[in-house]
């Protein structure tokens, strides 16, 4: 039911072109068109990020990217992520007129599959961020196996799973 395709000339338009409800916005710190430019800039620089278009069926219904790096950032110090390799779920989200039916937990639950997998290099963790008054998205993470970390980066909470 739900495939992930890497972002080629055939999907890219159709993902730039989803949208989150209007009570989501908040939610989501950029846009799909900024992250597919930043896993351009990411990838330049020796950081692999890796964006994907989800379908159901023949469907673009959503977007997805995830990178592979350190966490280095210095909200992460005297922590037991510090210094270590990770998957990143950089950017995830359900376009406003697919959402409910549950994509999104699917779209995860595929990712993790292949995350699992370390098609980038070995790792402990996945880790992701997700704004701390956006109860589906911590509720779908949570079903997923992620656990809040404490770790807050402005309106992000932290949240890691364990590989």
């Amino acid at each position: 039911m739900i495939e992930l395709k890497r972002i080629t000339e055939d999907n890219i338009d159709q993902v730039i072109a989803l949208e989150v409800g209007e009570g989501q916005q908040p939610f989501i710190e950029t846009t799909n068109l900024r992250s597919i430019a930043d896993a351009y800039v990411l990838n330049a620089d020796g950081i692999p990020a890796t964006p994907f278009a989800i379908y159901v069926d023949e469907l673009v219904v959503g977007f997805l990217m995830y990178t592979y790096d350190t966490t280095d950032h210095e909200s992460f110090k005297n922590t037991a992520f510090y210094g270590k390799k990770c998957y990143f779920i950089w950017h995830f989200m359900i376009g406003e007129r697919y959402q409910g039916r549950g994509y999104g937990k699917l779209a995860i639950e595929k990712i993790l599959t292949e995350i699992k997998q370390m098609p980038l290099g070995e790792a402990e963790y996945v880790d992701l961020f997700y704004h701390r008054k956006n109860a589906i998205a911590r509720t779908v993470y949570a079903s997923c196996g992620f656990v809040d970390s404490g770790i807050i980066q402005g309106d992000s909470v932290h949240a890691s799973k364990k590989l």
